[in-house]
């Protein structure tokens, strides 16, 4: 299957320098990459300390590996493959018949939507086609039905003016309306336009969700994965299927946007014949795929699943988010199955109390009614599962766990390691073993909740066993980034303490020797979360690189401050007995040249790094990890973008992979490994025999 990892992390086919990087954009205050770039280690022969790196030209800073002369032979794997250059994309829409072409009259949508039709509209105006619904003024159609959604501090008149310059042939817009001039198209006002548009879109687009087996899955982590192992399932029955998650709409192996339509590139992607990003510098982020919202609202839900149907697909999984369950956006969704997979305490606190929290996850189970052919996919392990029998009262439940032996489907053993899992499963129907690269005791729960949801739509378990086994990716959960190296590489998207806690939790029962961790914290958002975010890193991992992650208009390093202020007292005492500013708890190019030697060996007697160029932090931590070591590179996930400040008010996004960025450091590991006399124990790197004595220990000898 092909997944929006491959999409977005598909090699270059040819080498980039920094002349064609794109745009230059600082992201701190320094734009001196020679102690710190890989690529200077590599063009200079030798260490960071090396005077020819330090002053190397752009294009030899730059240079990549495949322009070299070399004597061995590169891995198979790591060589780059060629396309043609005129080579075009696919045309996905050519894989399915067309879809129909619907029209209803006003009048007649009105009816089947079960909306009365106000008394005073003339026939003209009861006749009046439509070919179309949207609640987005900028994208109408002519012969759209435009559905006002009320805002706060919204411009109604505004948004309905535009909707009429763009050929909407009527306008449903709440009672609070008053049109500034008279209006040539019919308006009715309505008190509740989310459930009008949803109840419309059913009508309008034939009740998609009935056409197919739908898979609702909800819960505070594990949506993401267990929605793409359910997927996989399907897939191994030859059965075409859909999904609405986080990380892409699609059906089969085809991106959709949120209209229901195929998506296909509206503009060059520069990027698609790069190895990788530029340090210091902004690669331009455009032509790539976006998913706007996990759950997109309640009319767009409708349409991404008529494109689904349309397209003849058997079944469709959707990510549940609890905010999205609260809106409605899933109260015309018939839902086959129900998954509810944990609740964790940050999101409760997030979402404002435990009882809205179960409430509105709880809606979900609460729509489950049909005795005969509906069921509720429970984690009896959970606290709160009470809570979810009750709201499935109506149908019969699945159990699954790892913990409780009498749950349905229950981990009966489990072996954990840094590159796979396996689990032996009981069944009420006998027993499986399952062997996947999703790592973790958290995504053993995900594989269990998978199977117990194909049995309770009757999948063979060997089905069950190969489409979960055949999900070897997620992207950006717990993702795997393999070069045939002897120590692994996690990408995931833990973003919160309580999300990189479980994360780094997971990596050492799996069996890391030392867990090496690159993170930061968003830019202008959840301020108060650094700290913490900084405890569980000092705590639970051995080396820890702070790095950007979305800057934006913030200053890096009060982002840096924040984090390092939840470190341990002894680490920030010493750091504020430090003569200079800023002590070594910060990014060596802040520092004097003079004190960057200084400020390594602070850093390096903590194994706590600062490099806020996430470029070069990945980079770090993959050149010094060991064998069986784990290097985990978490916050953004599958987000292949960073925001950073347009130099005014706003801020800007460029192009930055970390799954694209692991693959071009790991290509570049082997030529290292070359390096017999490359102490890479540390940071900076240098020769063997000159880590001492250092400067201060001149006068010793």
């Amino acid at each position: 299957m092909r997944t929006q990892a491959a999409e977005n992390s598909r090699p270059a086919e040819s080498t980039q320098t920094a002349s064609d990087s794109g745009e230059p954009m600082s992201t701190q205050s320094s734009t001196d990459t020679g102690d710190l770039d890989l690529d200077a280690i590599i063009a200079a022969g030798g260490s960071f300390d090396d005077q020819s790196a330090a002053n190397a030209s752009d294009s030899e800073m730059y240079q990549q590996l495949d322009d070299e002369e070399d004597d061995g032979e590169y891995p198979q794997d790591m060589q780059v493959q060629e396309q043609e250059e005129d080579e075009e994309e696919e045309d996905p829409d050519a894989s399915y018949p067309d879809r129909p072409v619907r029209s209803y009259t006003l009048a007649g949508l009105l009816e089947l939507a079960d909306i009365s039709l106000p008394e005073d509209f003339e026939q003209e105006e009861r006749e009046v086609p439509i070919s179309g619904l949207q609640n987005r003024s900028h994208k109408v159609q002519p012969g759209d039905l435009y559905i006002h959604i009320a805002k706060p501090d919204e411009d109604i008149w505004g948004c309905v003016h535009e909707a009429l310059q763009r050929g909407a042939a009527a306008i449903i817009v709440s009672e609070a309306f008053e049109a500034e001039e008279d209006l040539e198209v019919p308006v009715m006002l309505l008190p509740d336009c989310l459930d009008a548009q949803q109840r419309l879109a059913i009508a309008f687009y034939d009740n998609p969700s009935t056409k197919m087996t739908v898979v609702g899955v909800t819960g505070s982590c594990g949506k993401t994965t267990t929605s793409w192992l359910i997927r996989g399932m399907f897939d191994e029955l030859d059965k075409s299927a859909g999904l609405i998650g986080s990380v892409e709409y699609g059906i089969d192996e085809y991106l959709m946007n949120e209209e229901g339509d195929l998506w296909k590139r509206d503009e060059p992607d520069p990027t698609l014949r790069r190895e990788s990003s530029v340090p210091y510098c902004l690669t331009p982020y455009c032509g790539k795929y976006v998913v706007p919202e996990t759950l997109p609202d309640g009319l767009h839900v409708q349409k991404i699943m008529a494109g689904q149907a349309d397209r003849g697909a058997a079944a469709c999984v959707l990510e549940c988010t609890t905010s999205g369950l609260q809106e409605g956006r899933c109260d015309y969704v018939d839902f086959d199955v129900a998954v509810f997979t944990n609740i964790a305490k940050d999101k409760v606190d997030a979402f404002g109390g435990i009882q809205q929290y179960l409430d509105a996850q709880g809606s979900l189970f609460l729509k489950l009614q049909d005795h005969v052919r509906q069921r509720a996919v429970i984690n009896s392990d959970d606290p709160y599962a009470d809570d979810f029998r009750r709201f499935a009262s109506k149908v019969p439940v699945v159990t699954y766990a790892i913990n409780d032996r009498t749950a349905d489907v229950y981990a009966e053993k489990v072996s954990l390691g840094i590159w796979e899992s396996e689990v032996i499963i009981a069944t009420p129907i006998g027993h499986i073993n399952i062997l996947t690269p999703l790592i973790g005791r958290n995504n053993v729960y995900n594989v269990l909740a998978a199977v117990a949801t194909g049995l309770s739509i009757n999948v063979p378990l060997q089905t069950i066993v190969a489409g979960i086994e055949a999900t070897e990716v997620v992207p950006g959960r717990t993702e795997y980034i393999d070069l045939q190296q002897n120590f692994q590489v996690l990408v995931d998207s833990a973003d919160t303490p309580e999300a990189l806690s479980r994360l780094l939790d997971d990596v050492k029962m799996s069996g890391a020797r030392k867990i090496l961790l690159v993170f930061g914290c968003e830019g202008l958002q959840d301020v108060g979360k650094r700290p913490y975010m900084g405890e569980v890193a000092h705590y639970k991992a051995d080396t820890v690189i702070i790095t950007n992650q979305n800057q934006r208009s913030e200053d890096p390093n009060q982002i840096v401050q924040d984090i390092i202020s939840g470190f341990p007292e002894d680490i920030l005492e010493y750091n504020a007995k430090k003569p200079w500013p800023g002590g070594i708890l910060q990014d060596v190019q802040r520092a004097e040249y003079t004190l960057r030697e200084f400020v390594f060996e602070g850093q390096n007697r903590f194994r706590r790094y600062v490099c806020e160029d996430r470029y070069s932090a990945i980079r770090w931590a993959i050149a010094t990890a060991q064998k069986g070591d784990v290097v985990v590179i978490a916050g953004k996930g599958d987000k292949d973008w960073t925001e950073v400040s347009d130099g005014e008010d706003g801020y800007i996004r460029g192009w930055l992979d970390d799954r694209v960025e692991c693959r071009n450091a790991l290509s570049k590991l082997y030529k290292l490994d070359s390096m017999r006399y490359m102490d890479r124990t540390e940071i900076p790197f240098m020769v063997m025999g000159e880590r001492e004595p250092r400067y201060w220990e001149w006068g010793k000898k």
